[in-house]
């Protein structure tokens, strides 16, 4: 494969910040419609926008792309987790404790949560976390520790995603409904997915790079005119699922050669991160601003929405700006004893 020439995959970058950005979209209107009643297009009826399974494909492709030749080379496969526990887990673990403190200055949000429910939280052991945004991380993770194995052990782990995978689809199909709906989900399979496009994209030429993102996209409206008219019953997470493969599959193709890319986009596939982790709490806490101060009794709910995605997107960048840089690289000159690494990585989608 003819590698960028920038050595980064610049129109990924915008596909990351494009995955996140929806996603912040669908929960932002999730909360309007509890709060004030207000549903842009009907998208809380939805059962999913498709925002999140770009976000697992995007995943399951960037992972792939950046650490599939290191399979079998047992140190690199500890570094890959540990450097992904570093970017992980301090940040969730710093957003899922304000989720816990912030109600207590804002009563509307308050909620009482188990020690159960909170140790559980902490440790992503559970597909319903405090910091309800990132129930995704659950698989997220999950996917990492099968590649960690992987890596480590490729000969006897390829034999046993096959295996995950064809239970999970197995499962999907109700024939098996009682393997553990965490490990065995489709959510999980859709980053494995992802892994699959960078393969193919790794191995072979697409010549039909722009058809495949002609055809993904149109997949995707084709859906969403679906979710506004119930037209008919289609199994939703197939349908985002095999488009963002599409979707994915041509990019990949065209970032094969140089591109030059908006800055902002490329800032925000870089925050993503932050984005993603850090969005929800600043969703709830704006809203409850803009309720108290009466703001819909002076624009349209519509226009509010729009300005707190904005809020939110501005204040998740202050986030990365002020908070994930820092603490990711002191924390890597910690674990690794060194003052920068090396070979720049760029930071993923769900990291």
């Amino acid at each position: 494969m003819k590698k960028s020439n920038s050595g980064r995959l610049e129109i990924v970058q915008i596909s990351r910040a494009v995955a996140i950005l929806f996603v912040l979209i669908g929960h932002a209107n999730n909360n309007f419609y509890q709060q004030i009643g207000y549903d842009w297009l009907n998208i809380a009826q939805w059962e999913r926008t498709g925002g999140v399974d770009f976000f697992f494909i995007v995943t399951g492709f960037m992972i792939y792309y950046l650490y599939h030749k290191h399979a079998g080379n047992k140190e690199k496969a500890t570094q890959f987790l540990i450097k992904r526990i570093v970017r992980i887990f301090p940040m969730y673990w710093i957003f899922t404790t304000l989720a816990l403190i912030v109600p207590y200055a804002f009563p509307l949000l308050q909620e009482s949560y188990s020690v159960e429910v909170t140790l559980k939280s902490f440790f992503l052991l559970t597909s319903a976390p405090i910091l309800s945004s990132a129930w995704s991380l659950t698989h997220i993770v999950i996917f990492y520790f099968l590649f960690f194995a992987y890596m480590y052990k490729p000969v006897i782990m390829k034999p046993v995603i096959g295996l995950l995978i064809g239970y999970t689809l197995l499962g999907e199909m109700n024939i098996f409904p009682f393997l553990p709906s965490t490990i065995f989900n489709v959510s999980t399979l859709e980053i494995f997915c992802g892994a699959l496009v960078a393969h193919l994209s790794i191995h072979f030429t697409n010549r039909y790079a722009g058809l495949c993102i002609v055809l993904g996209l149109a997949g995707y409206a084709l859906t969403w005119i679906h979710n506004i008219y119930s037209l008919t019953f289609i199994p939703l997470a197939l349908a985002y699922g095999s488009c963002s493969m599409l979707i994915m599959y041509g990019i990949a193709e065209k970032d094969k050669t140089k591109r030059n890319v908006p800055h902002i986009l490329s800032y925000l596939g870089g925050a993503s991160y932050s984005i993603y982790i850090a969005h929800g709490p600043f969703i709830k806490v704006y809203l409850v601003i803009f309720v108290k101060l009466n703001f819909f009794d002076i624009i349209h709910p519509f226009f509010g929405l729009v300005l707190i995605i904005l809020l939110v997107t501005a204040s998740c960048c202050m986030v990365y700006n002020i908070v994930e840089k820092p603490l990711v690289e002191t924390l890597r000159r910690t674990v690794f004893g060194k003052k920068r690494v090396t070979k720049p990585v760029p930071p993923l989608l769900a990291k």
